[in-house]
């Protein structure tokens, strides 16, 4: 017990505290990129844009902390600050240019012909996003670089067109080529895995993940579970149960990279971040068979999630929370406790789908079927883009578990045509394929009988 109570000691340091709202100065456009490149051409500025959705609570916790954060007020007139939400379907043209495969995903890019000068994915401390906008402002003024910056810049362009194996060849000589305190260093250590993800190469990833793991954690950000997740999704894709062991030890080693991450008092985590890194020493812990110490993770993610909520300045910022909070909630076995708090928010922002998802997934948890199809249709009324095709998946899994099989292949069938009609740019082959399967594996439809 000792041990444990130890390591929650550890786990529950302070979370970086959120920024002032507005305090960064910078004045957003939202879902207009065509407009925002006109304005940054007309004033020869280059263009931030924040590829996010409201699902997504990372996206959620950056605008929130680090994009509110004081310290990049510097930048505020530097550039033109377009938010895209990528359900919407107005932004599809920008998304067929501006490749995404993680949320949040970031990039500089110049106006005139939209060249991608830096692009970060998922969250980011103060300090790597700065060093993200110097990357971008130094590529857009083509002034003098360093030899890693410049291929650092290059890796983000493939990354941009797709180019997988492009991108991890650059990163890679950005990383042998930057010195160790390089704050982008940990980011690309991130980047390179995400490129040997995409292209399945399992093996290469998890060892790339277990060889670089000290550079995930040398700045003490996100990097460090975002880096663990890669890795440890590839080894477990692998089929080597031995590297899979290797990889689940040194990520949840004292000295690993998020519990050495956790009990720096310097960590650059926000809320979000910690969340995550206690999810991930969660299952790492799970996975080896330590239970109490997989608990005990359980138990300070939900403590710092359940503060984080309660000091919410704005019914839409406790949104941030609803996702990891119902998560972490249902793996303790309780996830009925959260259900008060999700109809607070669905009463708070009637024509938001977020809320009225989340309750939909707690009430499927706990077996209120009746009540878990309500608010799914409800989500679905508001719902847009991909995400409307995500919530009538929930409709088809709730009435699976109703038994109504009328019910299941009606929902099925609207998720295959969904995605069908999404534009290029957020059209996604594999999501449909799926769908698809899905519909087509449902029993064939009952013939009606005839009367005489």
């Amino acid at each position: 017990m000792r041990t444990s109570l130890t390591l929650l000691a550890l786990l529950l340091c302070p979370p970086a505290g959120a920024a002032a709202p507005g305090a960064a100065g910078i004045a957003w456009q939202h879902d207009a990129y065509d407009a925002a490149r006109a304005a940054a051409r007309a004033a020869d500025k280059p263009v931030v844009v924040d590829l996010w959705a409201p699902w997504c609570h990372t996206c959620l916790s950056m605008k929130h902390t680090v994009l509110a954060d004081a310290k990049l007020a510097p930048y505020a007139d530097r550039f033109v600050w377009v938010a895209l939400d990528t359900d919407r379907p107005q932004n599809a043209a920008a998304l067929k240019t501006l490749g995404i495969g993680a949320w949040p995903t970031f990039y500089v890019v110049s106006p005139t012909d939209e060249a991608v000068q830096a692009r970060h994915v998922g969250a980011a401390s103060v300090a790597e996003f700065v060093a993200f906008l110097e990357a971008g402002l130094a590529g857009h003024r083509a002034v003098a670089d360093t030899a890693w910056g410049k291929a650092a810049r290059l890796g983000d362009r493939y990354a941009a067109a797709e180019d997988w194996a492009g991108a991890e060849a650059a990163w890679r000589e950005a990383l042998a080529r930057s010195p160790a305190d390089w704050p982008r260093r940990p980011a690309l250590v991130v980047a390179v895995l995400g490129a040997l993800y995409k292209v399945e190469r399992w093996h290469d990833c998890a060892t790339f993940g277990i060889a670089h793991f000290p550079d995930a954690a040398r700045q003490a950000s996100a990097s460090a579970a975002d880096a663990t997740f890669y890795a440890t999704y590839c080894a477990e894709q692998s089929g080597d149960a031995g590297l899979l062991t290797a990889v689940r030890q040194a990520a949840a080693a004292p000295d690993g990279p998020i519990r050495a991450t956790l009990a720096r008092p310097d960590a650059r985590l926000s809320v979000d971040d910690r969340s995550d890194a206690l999810r991930m020493l969660r299952a790492l812990h799970a996975a080896l068979g330590d239970e109490e110490a997989a608990r005990a993770a359980a138990e300070a993610q939900r403590k710092v999630l359940d503060a984080a909520a309660a000091a919410a300045r704005t019914p839409l910022e406790a949104t941030t929370w609803h996702w990891p909070r119902a998560e972490v909630y249902t793996w303790l076995g309780v996830p009925g406790e959260l259900a008060p708090a999700l109809e607070a928010s669905v009463k708070a922002l009637p024509d938001a789908y977020e809320p009225a998802y989340r309750l939909a997934w707690i009430r499927l948890q706990t077996g209120e079927l009746d009540a878990a199809l309500a608010m799914a249709q409800r989500a679905e009324t508001h719902a847009y883009g991909p995400r409307k095709a995500r919530v009538q998946a929930l409709r088809a899994e709730i009435q699976a578990k109703r038994g109504d099989a009328a019910g299941e292949r009606a929902a099925r069938a609207a998720v295959v045509a969904t995605y069908a009609a999404l534009p290029p740019g957020q059209r996604n082959e594999k999501a449909l394929e799926a769908a698809r399967r899905a519909l087509a594996a449902l029993p064939p439809a009952a013939e009606p009988h005839e009367s005489h």
